[in-house]
């Protein structure tokens, strides 16, 4: 598996061209992603096809100009004389060449061409807030990557100051049973522990290689790209209410305002639909050029002028049903947005709560670190007194270790919930959303 995906990320180091950096902080990690990140440049490219389906729409209702030719030559001419010895009469040459300019121009008097415009602006709108919430969506993951990778390093710490205690332990064991002070049993559960504080350790390295192969595939640079990260010191708070966050996710995700947007161009799809019988009404203007202009009725130039207007009478009842069609794409859109914002006060209340037992935890975890350490030492000297086993030692040594990793996981896991916190509101100042969302002015469209 671990050769797979170092397969897999020297093919994305080709195609990305990037290069192993130096030390990296959570916020250079996040640029470098949002810059490469496949979603992004993914949504990059809709984003440029609904521009140009934007130009499309513009250019439907302004002039185009065309030019073509062409040669008929029949098997004869036809000529006729009107009289003896009178000069023949080419009534059909045997050839003829033509060139034609045609200028055609919608004349938008139902106004659907400009609705379809309007529906293309709004559709590029929403793309462009659709961006946006896959940047959002690129910092989370980054972020997760980035503190898995800094769980996995400090559980390392962990595990070797582990086994650097558990192999103290076992050549102090090692002496005394030399000198006969200790039984042979002891020793054996020395080397026990020291044999499962290297497996541990193993293990641990193991982890943090797959953490940083999955970090360079959320940056989308080469999988095996050396990874130094700098860790992070300082904790997050939060002090908004749920409902203050809850209101100003569901104003500011861009989720919400993509929604909004598509359903904007959704009305003005749905009302060019109800006009699809209306007349329509198109300007022509053709330049006709005879190069052999000959016979009875052959003009050499002709200009010719139409206005074209055009009533649709009956469809079979094609137009009634794209109407009803369009009006169920409106109501499925609401729907969608009603459930996106259900949504987004779900994952907001969510978020809080796993920040909030995230950080009982660590507070937790500190204090049993602490509790830990003392009974270890406890241990340690009651042992050294003769007043107490190596199994109470060993025992003691075992929790504090756990006790470790679990302030260890406890630290990143707050990290973690915070930073998905950041991603539900939609914001990566999630302290100051609230206050900004209240002095921004109210009204407008």
């Amino acid at each position: 598996m671990i050769e797979f995906i170092k397969v897999m990320g020297t093919i994305l180091g080709a195609l990305q061209g990037t290069s192993p950096g130096g030390p990296l902080t959570l916020d250079q990690a996040v640029s470098i992603a949002e810059k490469n990140a496949f979603a992004v440049q993914l949504q990059q490219s809709v984003i440029e096809k609904n521009r140009q389906k934007v130009n499309e729409a513009r250019g439907n209702l302004g002039p185009q100009i065309g030019i073509g030719a062409n040669y008929t030559r029949y098997n004869q001419a036809v000529t006729t004389s009107f009289g003896p010895g009178s000069t023949p009469v080419t009534i059909q040459p045997i050839d003829t060449k033509n060139a034609s300019a045609i200028l055609t121009m919608p004349i938008d008097i139902n106004g659907n061409r400009t609705r379809l415009l309007h529906a293309s602006e709004a559709t590029k709108r929403s793309s462009d807030q659709t961006i946006r919430a896959t940047y959002n969506d690129t910092r989370l993951n980054v972020r997760q990557a980035y503190f898995n990778v800094l769980r996995a390093q400090a559980l390392i710490d962990v595990d070797q100051k582990a086994l650097a205690d558990a192999q103290g332990r076992l050549d102090q064991g090692q002496k005394q049973f030399d000198q006969q002070q200790v039984a042979k049993l002891d020793v054996t559960r020395y080397k026990a522990q020291v044999a499962q504080s290297t497996s541990d350790l193993i293990s641990a390295k193991d982890s943090l290689t797959l953490a940083n192969y999955a970090f360079n595939l959320a940056l989308a640079r080469p999988i095996e790209t050396a990874v130094t990260l700098v860790d992070v010191t300082d904790l997050p708070a939060v002090t908004p209410s749920d409902s203050d966050l809850v209101l100003a996710a569901q104003t500011s995700r861009p989720e919400i305002l993509s929604a909004k947007e598509n359903l904007r161009a959704l009305a003005f799809i749905t009302r060019a639909t109800e006009s699809g019988l209306n007349p329509s009404l198109n300007l022509q203007i053709q330049q006709n050029h005879n190069f052999d202009a000959q016979g009875l009725t052959a003009v050499a130039d002709q200009t010719v002028g139409q206005l074209i207007f055009t009533i649709p009478i009956f469809d079979s009842g094609v137009t009634k049903a794209k109407i009803k069609e369009a009006r169920q794409d409106e109501v499925q859109a609401k729907i969608g947005l009603e459930q996106t914002k259900l949504q987004i006060s779900q994952e907001v209340r969510n978020a809080i709560a796993n920040l909030a037992s995230a950080k009982a935890r660590f507070d937790n975890a500190i204090e049993q670190v602490k509790l830990a350490a003392e009974v270890f030492r406890l241990a340690q000297v009651r042992q050294d007194a003769g007043a107490g086993t190596y199994y109470e030692v060993i025992d003691a040594e075992s929790q504090l270790t756990l006790a470790r990793n679990g302030q260890v996981s406890a630290r990143y896991d707050y990290l973690t919930s915070y930073s998905q916190l950041q991603r539900a509101v939609g914001s990566d100042d999630v302290a100051n959303l609230v206050d900004s969302m209240n002095k921004a002015p109210k009204g407008g469209k």
